[in-house]
């Protein structure tokens, strides 16, 4: 790319005095928040953004005014560029994405400043997210990773949760919400005030409700903690930490012949008597218990008028795991060695297995910015961290009524099953340490008054140390790899006058191989780091009545990565070569007379594989074809009213066909989902009462059945060239569900 070598000149010739922008901030920046209230932009959806770079943000107004259990991903189901599918409306079971033609394992979340994607293989748990009524707001960067996003996954594009702070007054906020599948959750909140400089709240939640399809129920119990001290000079402290317990059944994906022939209500079996080869489909067994701690302390120092330093350490430890329909469930114990055991004398039987991963992730960042005049700035960061996971799989007994003996994996007692040795008896058996750094500088000028640039240089160097410590089928080994590049980039941002503004960015990212490449026989331990360079050309127009913005993008991968499953459910890599990702993202909000107000975003997206993929030694056809799982075309319209008193909204979106394989034969239809959203702000005293809202939400009005993104990615749906077809499994799209909830404030 020409661009490419262009840049690295403009660097190397220092390209150096640039503007303060947030480039390197967007991983922790607000940005311009609105505040809640009468006649906002498309009803908090659309704020005046200031980034050199595309970015959306969703208000808590907005949030507030959406499904009340919806988690903070899901909140961006209206935005540009993103195409959200939740498994159902508790915000509990999953929550699936695409952004601009990437999947929601190549995209960076991250929540006050600290990643919170598995470092494994980078999924994202709405369990980790915490609990949405304590978020400000929820913002995304769609194509550019930030320079200090504390990331290794990350092939571009961020998503940032940003907590709301604690107030100075004394306060309670309270809110119960019901609804369809007996969904009901109770959430409060108690807001210290301020006591000697520190303010803190403390909340607590519990979700809980029964599966819309299949048998099974969900439930997941929350206790947040947030205090904040700040001494008058610029030095503040912040310190954050979030407890998540749940027990959840798990949903069934489906084929496309599933769906169309069975209907979009099948799901794991009912029954509680089990033959051979039947066990593994029962809802009992179909299981996804899960706990989390996530803590983080930002540490902000003024040690000069223009010299600042940011500090940032962080923990997360998860442990949790699920059962798939599709994991064998069997032990044949005729052989009396298998890999690291020794099964003499042991029967034959069926058993609980669940994938668990138990998850350690101490880390910091930091960064020093410098002021060196009113329009030149220099900003120094590093990031560090250790993860660890120490991942297993359990034969664990199975009740008479089908039931597992203990659903959390992690347990070593007697429900488990013992060699002859007395060793825990496990399907796999694997530890992985993965030492993260990056190491970044900014430089921002203002060149004019109304001329902004950016330039900024990141090495990023990773780890893999795998310990496989023996299974069923494999003896211990250690297996490791490193991998580090250089990743530049470079915005620029024009004031064209008072109403408009343009843009263009560009940077280069590394996303690395998730961990379970080190022992996945099939995948290559030499598999090369996803690489793109992510360029964006945009254009920004408002005014005090109506905001525009138009966005260009397009995304050169190198060696990119698709994950998909195999016929054990297990995860396994296939590089696809080449893909190009280019697109148009449309964003258009405004009031309109007699307190209505309207929001739509349009997105196109061409995700194009540039090679032919071999596949057990065949060559498929896949050169010029979309990536499995991108619509081309989504387009979301949005009618509100408000008049501080009533709301309501009527939000109608589409999402385009997409395909589950990379050869393109097996289509998905495109649908058109329409929900609904309206309340009354409540007249209270203001004395003891200081706030009563009434809210009611329904999801999909018109109860439209269909398949709403791809789960598991086939290679070819038909048989080519000799090789014979894979199946693709799909997550269903919701049944109309309605909610209602009472808010409070005291």
């Amino acid at each position: 790319m020409k661009i490419n070598k262009l840049y690295a000149l403009l660097l190397a010739s220092g390209l150096g005095s640039f503007a303060p922008l947030v480039l390197a901030d967007d991983s922790v920046d607000v940005g311009a928040v609105n505040v809640a209230g009468k006649q906002t932009l498309g009803n908090g959806h659309m704020i005046k953004e200031e980034s050199a770079k595309g970015r959306s943000t969703v208000t808590k107004e907005a949030m507030d005014q959406m499904a009340p259990t919806a988690n903070a991903v899901d909140k961006l189901k209206y935005t540009p560029g993103i195409n959200v599918s939740s498994t159902d409306a508790t915000g509990l079971s999953g929550t699936n994405f695409t952004m601009r033609g990437m999947n929601s394992d190549q995209v960076g979340l991250s929540s006050d400043g600290f990643p919170i994607n598995d470092s494994g293989d980078y999924s994202i748990y709405p369990n980790l997210m915490g609990d949405p009524e304590n978020l400000s707001e929820v913002f995304v960067t769609q194509g550019s990773s930030e320079a200090d996003g504390p990331h290794i996954g990350s092939s571009g594009g961020n998503i940032g949760l940003v907590t709301i702070r604690p107030t100075k007054d004394f306060g309670v906020f309270a809110k119960q919400s019901i609804g369809s599948n007996n969904v009901r959750k109770s959430f409060a909140r108690l807001n210290t005030g301020d006591l000697g400089g520190f303010k803190t709240w403390v909340s607590a939640s519990h979700t809980e409700g029964d599966k819309w399809r299949g048998k099974g129920t969900l439930r997941a119990d929350k206790v947040e903690w947030n205090t904040l001290f700040e001494d008058g000079n610029g030095n503040s402290t912040n310190a954050i930490v979030k407890y998540n317990l749940q027990e959840n059944y798990n949903y069934n994906s489906l084929s496309k012949a599933q769906f169309q022939n069975q209907g979009r209500r099948l799901d794991y079996s009912e029954n509680t008597v089990f033959k051979n080869g039947s066990v593994s489909q029962s809802y009992k067994l179909n299981r996804n218990p899960f706990e989390s701690v996530t803590a983080s302390l930002t540490q902000r120092f003024q040690l000069r008028d223009d010299l600042s330093l940011t500090f940032n350490p962080y923990y997360v430890w998860s442990n949790g795991g699920s059962f798939s329909g599709q994991t064998a469930n069997s032990l044949s114990a005729s052989s009396n060695k298998a890999g690291n055991y020794d099964l003499t004398g042991l029967p034959s039987g069926t058993y609980y297995r669940p994938s668990w991963t138990e998850t350690w992730r101490p880390g910091m960042s930091t960064k020093l910015k410098w002021d060196l005049n009113d329009a030149h700035s220099l900003d120094v960061g590093y990031w560090y961290e250790r993860a660890r996971h120490r991942q297993t799989q359990p034969f664990i007994g199975i009740k008479g009524n089908g039931a597992p003996e203990n659903v959390w994996g992690d347990y070593n007692g007697s429900d488990q099953l013992v060699d002859r040795n007395g060793v825990t008896v496990q399907g796999r058996h694997q530890y992985t340490v993965t030492p993260a750094q990056k190491l970044w500088v900014q430089d921002t000028w203002q060149a004019t008054p109304d001329l902004t640039l950016t330039g900024v240089l990141a090495y990023q160097h990773v780890e893999r140390d795998g310990n496989n410590l023996g299974s069923l089928t494999d003896k211990p080994e250690k297996r490791d790899t490193k991998y580090h590049e250089f990743l530049p980039g470079f915005n620029a941002k024009y004031q064209i006058d008072p109403n408009n503004q343009a843009f263009y960015n560009v940077t280069r990212n590394m996303r690395t191989p998730p961990n379970y490449v080190l022992y996945n026989k099939g995948d290559s331990i030499s598999l090369k780091p996803e690489l793109s360079w992510n360029q964006e050309l945009g254009w920004r127009y408002s005014e005090e009545n109506m905001a525009l913005s138009a966005t260009l993008f397009y995304i050169s991968f190198k060696d990119r990565q698709i994950s998909t499953t195999d016929l054990n459910g297990d995860y396994v890599v296939a590089n696809v070569g080449e893909v190009k990702n280019r697109g148009l993202e449309l964003e258009w909000s405004g009031k309109l007379p007699h307190d209505f107000n309207y929001y739509a975003s349009y997105t196109y997206t061409k995700s194009e594989q540039m090679n032919d993929l071999t596949n057990k030694n065949v060559l498929l056809p896949t050169s010029g074809k979309q990536l499995a799982n991108v619509p081309e075309n989504m387009f979301n319209l949005s009618l509100g009213y408000d008049d501080s008193r009533y709301y309501g909204n009527v939000v109608g979106k589409y999402v385009g066909a997409f395909y589950g394989d990379l050869t393109n034969d097996e289509k998905i239809a495109g649908r058109t989902v329409v929900d609904l959203n309206a309340g009354i702000y409540l007249p209270v005293d203001k004395k003891v009462l200081k706030s009563a809202t009434l809210r009611f939400s329904m999801l999909n009005v018109f109860d439209k059945e269909y398949l709403a993104s791809t789960r598991t990615v086939s290679f070819n749906s038909q048989s080519t060239n000799g090789l014979a077809p894979s199946t693709a499994y799909y997550n269903v799209g919701e049944e109309r569900t309605a909610m209602v909830s009472l808010e409070a404030g005291f």
